[in-house]
């Protein structure tokens, strides 16, 4: 099930997607990820415009948060990635948008990949400012 986030929930998000962040950015150190968790919590994902959690048999495994039309994050619980749970919260948020936009770390290719395959298009690539990483913005439309 697919529904808002509620703010006893925003630990349990974070832990998730400090977890999938080590895993999937082996490239950048564990301490960039761990400074950031207060700002996650306390900022990014209470801020979100959309926080959406996938839950299964009354477990939070994943979650999308979106501002406006930009996909700010989409994180699911690293011992359960890979069985679809990530297109499914993906494919909620694209039939409530016309249009989304998201920022990729460049050299996570599993993500490049999986956006792509999902419709997505390269618009650019950029250099990151706070990891000195390149990203790739990529889009969607309907």
């Amino acid at each position: 099930m697919i529904r808002p986030a509620v703010p006893q929930e925003i630990p349990l998000l974070a832990d998730i997607w400090l977890r999938a962040s080590r895993r999937s950015h082996d490239f950048i150190p564990a301490e960039y990820w761990e400074s950031s968790l207060d700002a996650m919590v306390e900022e990014h994902l209470p801020g979100a415009d959309e926080l959406l959690v996938l839950e299964m048999e009354g477990r939070v495994i994943g979650f999308a948060a979106l501002n406006g039309e930009r996909l700010e994050a989409l994180f699911v619980d690293p011992e359960l990635q890979s069985y679809g749970h990530g297109s499914r919260l993906m494919a909620h948020a694209m039939v409530h948008h016309s249009r989304l936009t998201l920022c990729v770390f460049s050299r996570n290719v599993r993500a490049v990949s999986f956006y792509r395959r999902l419709g997505f298009q390269v618009v650019e690539e950029r250099l990151e400012p706070l990891t000195g990483e390149l990203e790739t913005l990529m889009a969607w439309q309907s």
